[in-house]
């Protein structure tokens, strides 16, 4: 009798069919919740610059964007383990970037991930929705519970915190906190 060989289960393909999983799951029935209209549809190119702070998108739409916003301040707050945070360096612009180079079951059930911090996550730790709306202190302690709370909640934590921590790690900027002198190919040839 032969046996088959399941694939490995890196963190990046758990990661990967996570996301996809929310698209399917989280996007479709709290999509009209996210926009505020009931059509679930938000035209993301007429976001305008600057409008509420917000830079033009090319993935997500305003409101999507101000709750990752919200996440990755919370990720990684100004004056946390460095001075640098993320509203310093633009952490969810550049997180929206690149969201249309990943899979697209992923960069939808990034949607979906964001709709549920938005509007279900905050319930774990008692507090009302939205997750944007929240003091830096409620949304940690959402964030907190999220964890706690295991399954669906702490994989969608968990895939935020990734993408938040590579996407700011990954920039030049951070480098000198973390003591890294910048790739190789940059140094002068000898």
């Amino acid at each position: 009798m032969s046996t088959i060989q399941l694939p490995e289960m890196t963190r990046r393909v758990f990661l990967n069919r996570t996301l996809q999983a929310l698209g399917a799951v989280a996007a479709m029935p709290l999509a009209g919740c996210a926009t505020g209209s009931g059509t679930g549809a938000v035209a993301t190119a007429a976001a305008p610059t600057g409008a509420a702070g917000i830079p033009p998108l090319r993935f997500l739409a305003p409101e999507q964007y101000l709750t990752l916003q919200a996440v990755t301040d919370t990720m990684i707050p100004r004056g946390g383990a460095f001075e640098l945070g993320a509203l310093d360096v633009g952490l969810a612009a550049r997180i929206d970037g690149n969201l249309p180079k990943l899979d697209p079951a992923v960069a939808q059930g990034f949607r979906g991930a964001l709709v549920f911090v938005e509007q279900q996550s905050p319930s774990l730790a008692g507090k009302a929705a939205p997750f944007s709306s929240l003091a830096e202190e409620d949304r940690t302690a959402v964030c907190n519970a999220m964890l706690r709370a295991g399954g669906l909640p702490a994989s969608i934590f968990l895939a935020m915190k990734f993408f938040s921590l590579s996407y700011f790690y990954t920039l030049d900027a951070t480098w000198k906190y973390t003591g890294y002198e910048g790739p190789m190919l940059l140094e002068n040839p000898r």
